[in-house]
């Protein structure tokens, strides 16, 4: 579901500033609703982004759940200063889910721990109803994101990280590997996510090898999760790291949250390894 520890940011519209001289907008990219952070001179289109980062939120939450992100990371030394903008889009309605971006078989996953093994493997082998159309929005996201970012021109493909929480873990991973195998992102950032759709993630990480890319993943996973249980990370894990992707998995105590400092110093880390990986 949704973040689970924390709150998001507080109010704030149109081009207010937000702490540490990030403003915060509101646009619509790929037909989502979205807030975005960052500097002024990348929001008004003046200076390109350093670093593109889209965050998906949870199942049942909303854009601001993860606005305090940009504060947390760039409150750290290795992120202080750099140019990041940040693209929290808001997953659309669904009925009884509250936001979705396509429609998860809650029950399913809850069950996961008890399920058959026949049970398991059809159910992260079927794609789920609305999938098809969320990777083709959220394509046009990717799209819309770069041309804003870039200052002028679009952002490269390497400049673009995504990242997400839980359902937006899953969807974050698979509009990465739908991203063509030679214009791959920076990276992704897969938080508290179980997998979806493996067949289909493994041909696609097939082809970004066979591209001589390794795709860089951080997967994180709170121990005591009771809502996707902590099993679910490690197949993940697993599945890239047999199919050529670049993996750090970072564990914490936590349940079905973002976890504590640990888990933002791998963070940090992570994102301070994209922006020299583009260097």
């Amino acid at each position: 579901g949704g973040r689970g520890g924390g709150g998001g940011g507080g109010g704030g519209g149109g081009g207010s500033s937000a702490a540490g001289g990030m403003a915060r907008a509101s646009k619509t990219f790929g037909g989502y609703d979205a807030l975005v952070i960052g500097p002024p001179s990348v929001l008004d289109g003046s200076e390109a982004a350093e670093l593109a980062v889209i965050v998906l939120h949870g199942l049942g939450a909303t854009k601001e759940d993860f606005a305090d992100l940009p504060r947390m990371l760039g409150g750290e030394q290795a992120l202080a200063g750099r140019r990041l903008v940040y693209v929290l889009p808001q997953a659309p309605p669904s009925p009884l889910l509250g936001a979705a971006w396509w429609q998860i078989n809650v029950a399913a996953f809850l069950a996961i721990s008890t399920a058959s093994p026949d049970s398991m493997a059809k159910m992260i082998r079927e794609e789920p109803v609305g999938l098809s159309q969320c990777r083709e929005k959220l394509q046009k996201l990717c799209a819309e994101v770069r041309a804003f970012a870039g200052g002028g021109s679009a952002l490269p493909s390497r400049r673009l990280l995504l990242a997400g929480f839980s359902q937006g873990a899953m969807t974050a991973m698979d509009t990465a590997l739908h991203m063509p195998p030679t214009e791959p992102p920076a990276g992704v950032v897969f938080l508290s996510g179980a997998p979806i759709v493996v067949e289909q993630w493994s041909a696609r990480l097939q082809a970004l090898k066979q591209a001589g890319e390794a795709l860089p993943v951080l997967v994180t996973h709170g121990m005591a999760d009771g809502t996707l249980p902590f099993a679910c990370s490690g197949w993940v894990r697993d599945l890239l790291t047999a199919n050529g992707a670049d993996v750090k998995y970072v564990t914490h105590p936590g349940g079905h949250d973002l976890g504590g400092a640990s888990v933002v110093r791998s963070l940090v880390s992570f994102v301070a390894a994209r922006l020299a990986d583009r260097a």
